[in-house]
């Protein structure tokens, strides 16, 4: 004779189908990770295209998406100084398929908007570092300036004359120009561009005579006779242009750093997904190919492991804040 179930059977009945589940769901979870990835994998850049974050995503994507078996496809979702591209991929699915090229800029964005609902620094789960590029300060080939002590000359006799273009406000290009202003005592009067290419254009029609910008969306127009670069920013001079002195040797301290630029995922991605995303970057950053595209580029390459990301971006905070702190970053 069957008995009736009593509610305490069905209880446990229920238990028993909740731990069921729960384990039907975490078998499908490592299923899905261990599968990672199986479809294409995006890279968000949030700037416009031609830049120099840009250019390094596209030099690295084509064997990145070989190391990991899928098409890295890149999207450029550019605005607000980042900020609107940056906020896009912390929001995004933790799945590894959404990703960052994040950059010196995520250092300054919080400085830039006091009331963000997420943290441009801790949101991320970091992946590694790709590249290094410089920052340099260029002038249109037909002005007069040929050093940097003849533009700071030329400020200082007519304060606030001279213009300054930048790929946007808070953005790397803004604030080298702005740390310029504040070590030497220019009034160069900044003119924000949404992006660094319509800025380098504008540059070379001579709507604007100054510009800062990465060496590697400058060297080009250089080597073309349309702009002159005045000095880079690093602690030794870029094998890709060896005859341009760095700040430092012209007696501006400060600017020692360059704009690097690293993958990042959603906070809260598996680590299993992170360390698969890693290991297919150290071994994309490991083939000369990839090493050489980015030499083009004025870049330099950057050790991958997670470990030296977190401490770049600790060690930016510790060097910027100061000047940030400085510099009005909402009014520009």
């Amino acid at each position: 004779m069957t008995r009736p179930l009593t509610s305490k059977h069905l209880a446990t009945l229920g238990l028993l189908a909740a731990l069921c589940a729960c384990a039907q769901a975490a078998q499908a979870a490592q299923t899905a990770q261990a599968a990672f990835p199986d479809r294409p994998v995006r890279v968000i850049v949030p700037f416009p295209a031609g830049g120099s974050t840009d250019l390094v995503a596209r030099a690295l994507s084509v064997e990145l998406g070989k190391a990991l078996g899928q098409p890295v496809v890149v999207e450029n979702k550019p605005g607000a100084g980042s900020l609107v591209g940056s906020e896009l991929v912390a929001r995004a699915a933790p799945d590894g398929y959404t990703l960052l090229m994040a950059g010196l800029s995520n250092v300054f964005l919080p400085h830039v908007h006091a009331n963000l609902k997420w943290n441009p620094l801790t949101d991320y789960e970091y992946i590694g570092l790709v590249a290094d590029l410089p920052n340099v300060i260029a002038v249109n080939a037909k002005t007069p300036y040929r050093t940097l002590a003849e533009l700071v000359a030329a400020d200082k006799a007519r304060p606030g004359t001279l213009s300054f273009g930048s790929a946007g406000t808070a953005t790397p290009s803004h604030l080298v120009c702005e740390m310029v202003n504040h070590r030497l005592g220019t009034k160069m009067q900044h003119l924000p561009y949404k992006g660094n290419a319509p800025a380098v254009n504008d540059l070379m029609a001579g709507h604007i005579p100054v510009m800062c910008n990465n060496l590697g969306g400058t060297l080009p127009y250089m080597q073309g006779g349309q702009i002159r670069i005045l000095a880079q920013t690093g602690k030794s001079r870029s094998p890709a242009a060896p005859d341009i002195p760095t700040f430092a040797e012209l007696g501006v301290a400060g600017l020692d750093t360059g704009l690097w630029v690293g993958l990042a995922a959603p906070k809260g991605t598996p680590q299993q997904i992170v360390a698969t995303l890693n290991q297919a970057l150290a071994k994309a950053m490991a083939l000369p190919k990839t090493r050489d595209k980015l030499a083009r580029l004025g870049a330099t390459p950057l050790p991958t492991q997670a470990a030296d990301f977190h401490q770049r971006v600790a060690e930016d905070r510790r060097a910027w804040e100061p000047v940030l702190k400085n510099v009005d970053l909402k009014g520009n």
